[in-house]
């Protein structure tokens, strides 16, 4: 859940909107136990959802459901992803006809329907099979384990565990997920930076390092490789929005902890992390040779755009790869076998 609410705020800087609550759409729902989107067939509690901003032609309006797991060890398994396709396939059979009536198939000339999407990150990897039925049933995997200026809201939330909730040791106290949820979405917001009296002090330095965090990166972009395979931008701490206009030139660079986009001045700007299957087409034997890394940015890297919010304007930034760049390295390296 923390990690789900760091993600909504970092999504606000490339074009999403969170949704916090059903207020008078009628396709969503004000739960028990929280935001809950309807379906043609039931209800589905998804507290994560973000409606993009800029209408698509051709398109009902497109509405992100976020999933988030924060495992310490193991990989994804394929429930995760098998529960992601029958949400989105009843939730997509679900509309409000102009009337107020649900239409569930039935034409309307004026509806309330949306183009759904879902999302789901982590930051531990995904078996293999989870990639190829992911990618078939367009479930978008964004891994985020190896994109190293993530790091340290990973740390934040890994921090924090159960008995931080407690009053003391033996305590079994209950977590209330959508109260602790309203509590770090308004603080992230910066509308409330005070806690509740019966958060324990430990809890509140905790919780204040993963604000900070957060604060600190404050936006993220995504993009789309060539291929359909989406990457979360995380930008260098020292980067800033002002810095990115129009079409940027850039360097692609890849190490054993993850993958590093640069300006042509050689200023870190974001870092990044790909799903391990894609990874292995190009890797040899668990490793990315020098070779194959050059060949995997010029097949996927060539070109690539995001959308970065400034204030309530949304523009496209495009990525170019440095083609003398890559040229260069490609002539080293000739020069170097012969």
């Amino acid at each position: 859940m923390l990690l789900e609410e760091v993600l909504l705020h970092l999504l606000r800087g490339t074009g999403y909107r969170t949704v916090e609550s059903a207020g008078t759409d009628p396709t969503l729902r004000d739960g028990h136990s929280g935001l809950e989107v309807r379906g043609r067939g039931s209800e589905h509690q998804i507290d994560a959802v973000a409606d993009f901003k800029i209408p698509h032609p051709f398109s009902h309006p497109h509405r992100l459901l976020v999933e988030a797991k924060c495992y310490e060890k193991g990989p994804v398994g394929i429930e995760v992803p098998r529960n992601a396709v029958g949400v989105l396939k009843d939730v997509g059979e679900f509309w409000v006809t102009a009337h107020g009536s649900p239409a569930g198939g039935h034409h309307s000339s004026m509806n309330t329907r949306y183009h759904y999407q879902y999302a789901l990150f982590s930051v531990t990897s995904y078996s293999r099979n989870v990639q190829q039925y992911a990618f078939v049933q367009d479930i978008y995997l964004i891994a985020l384990g190896s994109s190293r200026f993530f790091q340290s809201i990973v740390g934040a939330i890994r921090a924090i565990n159960r008995s931080d909730f407690a009053s003391s040791p033996n305590d079994a106290l209950s977590i209330e997920l959508k109260a602790l949820r309203q509590v770090i979405r308004q603080r992230l917001k910066r509308e409330d930076i005070s806690f509740p009296e019966d958060y324990s002090d430990t809890l509140r330095t905790k919780l204040v390092t993963l604000l900070t965090e957060a604060w600190r990166i404050n936006y993220a972009l995504l993009a789309v490789f060539e291929g359909g395979f989406p990457v979360f931008l995380v930008p260098a701490s020292e980067y800033t929005l002002s810095n990115l206009n129009g079409v940027v030139d850039v360097r692609i660079r890849w190490d054993k902890n993850g993958w590093y986009i640069y300006d042509l001045n050689e200023r870190q700007l974001f870092s990044f992390d790909l799903p391990k299957e894609l990874f292995n087409l190009y890797a040899s034997r668990g490793t990315l040779r020098a070779e194959r890394a050059l060949q995997m940015k010029e097949d996927l890297m060539q070109s690539f755009y995001a959308f970065l919010t400034v204030g309530e304007s949304v523009r496209v930034i495009g990525f170019r790869l440095d083609t003398e760049w890559i040229a260069a390295i490609r002539q080293a390296r000739q020069r170097r076998s012969t």
